[in-house]
C-alpha cells in the first residue's frame, strides 16, 4: 500500500510539472512553395528530407506542412491562415519559409521599389515571429534564398535581408549558402525551373538546418549574440595534437563555414577538417596563411587579431578563403567533412570566436564577421574563448547541442584583458 502511494506521488508530479519523458513537440513549416516542396519529387521537399532522413527524432518531434503556394506576408494575413491553416496543427514551433520573390521583388523598378518590398516583407515577417512568440509559439526562420529570375539589385536585396534576420533574437536558417551561384541564381543542376530548386537542390537546403536545432530550443537555450568580452585563450600544445578542438559531425554536413580570430601563433595548423579520411589543414608559416594553394602574408608580431573564414559550397565545388574580411581566393573541391577543428600542430595559438556554420558564408558576410557582426543562422556550433575553461570540452553558445572536445595534452589558458 506504501509502495502504491509513492507510485502515485510520482505520476502525479510528472503530469503537474510535465517532467513526462515522452513529451512530444509538433514543428510545423509555414511558407510558400519552396517550403511546400515544389520541385521536388513528390514534393519532398527540404522541410519533407530533414524530417525523414534520420536527421532528427521524429518520436520526439513531430512533423506539419501548412505552407501554400504562392504565399507572401500579404496574403498570409488577408487569407487569415495563421488561424485557418497554422494553429490546428497545434505548433509549438514554426519555421516560417517565406520569399521576397513572392513578395513582389521581381518586378521591382527602381532602387525606391526594392527599399519599399524590403521593408514590406522585413516588417511584417517579424511582426509574424513576433505574433507567434507572444503565443509562447517558437519562430524559426527560413532565410531568404535564391531565385533564376535574380539580377545583382535583386541579390544585395537578398543578402540585405539576411543580414538583418541574423539581428533578430529568433533562430534561423541559411539556406542561401547551400545552392545560390554567388549572384543570386540557383546552381546548374540544382533546380526544377526558375523559382524552384529540384529534390537535390531541396537536399542540400535540408542540410542547412542544424539537426539539433529543435532540441537546444526545447531546452531552452537562446539565440546567441557576439561576446565583446576582450579576453581570450591562448591554445598550447607542445604535443602537436593535430586536431586539439574537435567536433564531431554526425548528420550529413555539405556546406558549412569555419571561422576563428588569431593572434600571435606559432607554425603549424591553426584549423582543419576531416572529408574523405583526409586531413584538410588551414596552415601558417613564417607570416603566410595557407590552405593548399591559397596563400596570403600577414604581420608575424600581431597587436590586432586576424580574423579567418574558410567557407565550402558543396553545390558550386568551391572552398573561398576569406581573411579580414578580403576573399584571398577560391580552391575548386567538393567536399563532405566528418570532423572539424581549431587549433593543429602549432605549439602555441591565440584564439577567439570559434564557429561553425552548416551553410557557405558569402562575401558581404565574411565582411560581417570581420565587423564583428554576429551570424547566427545555421550556427552549429560558438565558442568566443572569452573565459576559463575546465573539464574536456568546450560549451556551445549556439542553439545546438554539438560538442567540441578538448583532446588529452592540450592546455587552454585564459588571458585576461580589462574592458
Amino acid at each position: 500500500m506504501k509502495r502504491l502511494f509513492y507510485v502515485l506521488i510520482i505520476l502525479l508530479s510528472i503530469n503537474f510539472f510535465g517532467f513526462a519523458q515522452n513529451e512530444t513537440s509538433n514543428v510545423t513549416f509555414f511558407g510558400s512553395s519552396v517550403c511546400k516542396g515544389s520541385g521536388a519529387e513528390n514534393s519532398h521537399g527540404y522541410a519533407w528530407q530533414f524530417f525523414h532522413h534520420g536527421a532528427i527524432d521524429t518520436v520526439k518531434y513531430k512533423y506539419f506542412n501548412a505552407s501554400r503556394g504562392g504565399d507572401n506576408t500579404i496574403k498570409v494575413e488577408r487569407d487569415n491562415r495563421m488561424a485557418l491553416d497554422l494553429y490546428p496543427t497545434q505548433p509549438d514551433m514554426v519555421v516560417i519559409g517565406l520569399s521576397l520573390g513572392n513578395e513582389g521583388l521581381r518586378r521591382t523598378k527602381n532602387d525606391n521599389d526594392r527599399a519599399r518590398i524590403l521593408e514590406q516583407f522585413r516588417s511584417r515577417l517579424l511582426a509574424m515571429a513576433d505574433s507567434l512568440n507572444r503565443l509562447n509559439i517558437k519562430p524559426i526562420i527560413v532565410n531568404c534564398y535564391a531565385n533564376s529570375h535574380f539580377n545583382e539589385r535583386h541579390y544585395e536585396i537578398t543578402q540585405r535581408m539576411n543580414r538583418m534576420i541574423n539581428t533578430w533574437d529568433y533562430p534561423s536558417i541559411n539556406v542561401l549558402g547551400t545552392i545560390d551561384d554567388l549572384e543570386g541564381k540557383w546552381v546548374k543542376g540544382y533546380l526544377k525551373d526558375p523559382l524552384h530548386p529540384n529534390t537535390k537542390g531541396h537536399e542540400e537546403m535540408s542540410y542547412a538546418i542544424v539537426p539539433s536545432l529543435f532540441e537546444a530550443i526545447s531546452m531552452g537555450k537562446k539565440t546567441p549574440t557576439y561576446d565583446w568580452n576582450r579576453s581570450y585563450t591562448t591554445l598550447k600544445n607542445e604535443k602537436q595534437i593535430p586536431k586539439p578542438l574537435s567536433i564531431g559531425i554526425e548528420s550529413t554536413m555539405h556546406s558549412f563555414t569555419l571561422s576563428l580570430r588569431f593572434k600571435e601563433t606559432s607554425d603549424g595548423s591553426i584549423a582543419g577538417f576531416v572529408a574523405d579520411g583526409q586531413d584538410h589543414t588551414i596552415n601558417v608559416l613564417d607570416s603566410t596563411i595557407l590552405y593548399k594553394g591559397l596563400s596570403i602574408n600577414f604581420p608575424k608580431q600581431l597587436k590586432d587579431w586576424t580574423q579567418l573564414v574558410l567557407s565550402h559550397s558543396y553545390a558550386n565545388q568551391k572552398t573561398m578563403l576569406f581573411v579580414n574580411g578580403e576573399l584571398v581566393g577560391s580552391v575548386s573541391e567538393q567536399l563532405s567533412p566528418t570532423q572539424v577543428y581549431f587549433g593543429g600542430t602549432a605549439q602555441m595559438t591565440e584564439l577567439k570566436d570559434i564557429a561553425l556554420h552548416r551553410s557557405a558564408l558569402n562575401e558581404s558576410e565574411a565582411i560581417d564577421l570581420f565587423n564583428k557582426k554576429f551570424i547566427q543562422s545555421s550556427l552549429e556550433f560558438y565558442h568566443p574563448l572569452t573565459k576559463p575553461i575546465g573539464g574536456n570540452h568546450l560549451g556551445n553558445l549556439a542553439q545546438s547541442m554539438t560538442q567540441a572536445i578538448i583532446s588529452r595534452g592540450v592546455a587552454l589558458e585564459h588571458k585576461l584583458v580589462a574592458f
